[in-house]
């Protein structure tokens, strides 16, 4: 050990100070201990990473249309590989005041995640219900409740004696308190239903311990947790595209490679109720750290710490060498061109990923680089040979150009994978939605030309209004579908209330209103109008229809944000 303390106020009603032993919860880094215990029982002969989850539970909702030839194995939860969404929002949070529901029974009602959406093994996304169906595999064959086991089997041989699933009277009385936006404000302490994905409570002196325990390779003070093999299993990724592909660092066993820095780093982050969590460590040094804060503005804080503290632990220390770029070869003259998002962590908000086209792939004398949608500086690759890239300053390939068995082209990372794409239709949808919208604007800046000449008089004789206000009302119930939900933390949109029966009335009123108004202004052609007036409302009408198409093929009208 180095150093362990606090900083700051655990709980400023209170004015309690962080300290060492202050707990935190620690959101996504229970995914380590998820793993940690499968990699247990598999070292017990009690269960195999190569199994198939149908056959281990097949009471667990899974639709998998590649079953019979790429079935989800235990190995695809663990690296977000199985296909499976991510959680709808009101799968998250616990409202119910029951003690424990099962974990069964959050899968069972809420099915939907585990849709398989591709082929298993092929694109990796992160699922937070992936890692409850492993808590449920894990209780099934141990007979116990997972946080059970991982109490009796990972904390306590760790010495983490205060660390924490449950939320008992001594974990609850050394919490921190989570605080939101500025000034600071309390967030209340809500369970989450899928436990397994981040539920863990711990302090700054017991996840040293774990860290200490992950660089010593599964022991400490003499106490072995899993085999070395097992640490050096969890470090890497074997089940996507893009390890067999080639690319070595991704995202392992609740474990993610980092290569954005001159060291490589293991570990895993984690945010929850405005906790904000982070380990890092880099097994050829011996040397890691972790901390947690909690006050959702120290959004980009974490970042900074994380680059503090490797600096500082790696101070005097000569980084590996880098591999040298490689001449550029027909696999990347081939890669070249405009990618899109492939793999959503969300399958609902596929939309945005689609609209915002990721970015351009291209060579300019003899260097590869890629560029966003907008018009920027563009950021050079480092080309590896294989398909691999890395950016200037990363330590190791980051990405790989690659093929999937049905020829299909792929830019692929840890946690991400873009499709190449024909440009031509992506390029026509953004220009026509594009368009669309600034339609739909000018109806408003319109309205401020003629709704005061109507209010002091001046359009005295002129009929039809509704010509008019009917594509403004579309246009205000669409924009107002969206505002509510802006600043609203997952809390309150999981849940049925004011602010998400709100945003499913304007998503019903927008599409009726856009009809209407385009049956007024086709109307319109029966009556004496002023030409541009009529010619204005007609484009509004046509371009608020043209949105309404949209939402109908996503499925966002009528929708119930708290089944999202």
């Amino acid at each position: 050990m180095i150093w362990t303390g606090g900083v700051g106020k655990a709980d400023l009603a209170t004015g309690r100070d962080a300290d060492a032993d202050t707990m935190f919860r620690i959101g996504s880094m229970t995914n380590g201990f998820v793993a940690l215990s499968i990699l247990q029982l598999q070292e017990k002969g009690k269960l195999s990473l190569d199994a198939k989850v149908a056959d281990v539970a097949p009471e667990v909702p899974i639709v998998n249309q590649w079953e019979p030839t790429d079935p989800v194995r235990i190995a695809n939860l663990l690296e977000h590989t199985a296909g499976f969404d991510d959680f709808p929002l009101a799968e998250f949070f616990d409202f119910t005041n029951q003690p424990r529901v099962p974990l069964l029974t959050t899968l069972q009602r809420f099915p939907e995640p585990q849709h398989v959406r591709w082929r298993p093994g092929t694109f990796a996304a992160y699922s937070n219900p992936g890692y409850a169906v492993a808590g449920y595999i894990i209780e099934k064959v141990t007979g116990q409740p997972f946080e059970d086991y991982v109490g009796a089997n990972i904390l306590r041989p760790l010495g983490m004696t205060h660390s924490d699933l449950r939320l008992t009277p001594q974990v609850k009385a050394a919490l921190a308190q989570g605080y939101e936006f500025d000034p600071p404000r309390p967030v209340p302490y809500l369970p989450i239903l899928l436990r397994p994905a981040g539920e863990m409570k711990s302090s700054a002196n017991e996840m040293a311990r774990f860290v200490r325990m992950m660089l010593n390779r599964g022991e400490l003070d003499g106490v072995r947790i899993v085999s070395a093999d097992s640490i050096a299993r969890m470090e890497v990724s074997k089940t996507s595209l893009a390890a067999r592909s080639g690319l070595r660092y991704g995202y392992g066993f609740g474990n993610s490679a980092q290569v954005d820095q001159a060291f490589i780093t293991h570990g895993h982050d984690g945010g929850l109720d405005e906790f904000l969590s982070d380990y890092r460590y880099i097994p050829d040094l011996g040397v890691g750290y972790f901390f947690s804060v909690n006050d959702s503005q120290s959004s980009n804080g974490p970042h900074e710490l994380d680059d503090l503290l490797l600096a500082y632990l790696t101070r005097g220390k000569n980084p590996p060498p880098k591999t040298p770029e490689m001449q550029l070869d027909s696999r990347i003259e081939n890669a070249t061109g405009l990618y899109e998002l492939a793999s959503p962590r969300a399958e609902w908000a596929q939309f945005i990923a689609e609209l915002a086209l990721t970015g351009w792939t291209y060579i300019d004398k003899g260097r590869l680089y890629r560029r966003g949608l907008i018009p920027g500086q563009p950021e050079a690759l480092v080309y590896l040979g294989d398909g691999q890239f890395r950016t200037e300053k990363e330590a190791a390939a980051s990405g790989v150009y690659c093929s999937d068995q049905d020829g299909s082209r792929y830019g692929c990372g840890a946690l991400a994978c873009f499709r190449l794409v024909s440009p031509v239709w992506p390029i026509a949808r953004l220009v026509l939605m594009a368009s669309a919208l600034l339609v739909m604007a000018s109806s408003i800046l319109f309205a401020f030309v003629w709704m005061p000449r109507k209010l002091i008089g001046r359009m005295r004789g002129v009929g039809n209004l509704s010509v008019r206000v009917v594509p403004l009302l579309a246009v205000l119930s669409v924009i107002a579908m969206f505002c509510p939900a802006w600043g609203q933390p997952p809390v309150v949109l999981g849940q049925i209330d004011a602010v998400t029966v709100a945003i499913l009335v304007m998503s019903i009123l927008f599409p009726v209103l856009s009809l209407i108004s385009l049956a007024l202004a086709m109307r319109s052609f029966r009556f004496e109008m002023n030409r541009v007036v009529r010619v204005h409302s007609i484009a509004v009408a046509v371009a608020c229809c043209g949105i309404t198409w949209f939402f109908a093929y996503w499925g966002l009208i009528g929708v119930r944000i708290w089944a999202l």
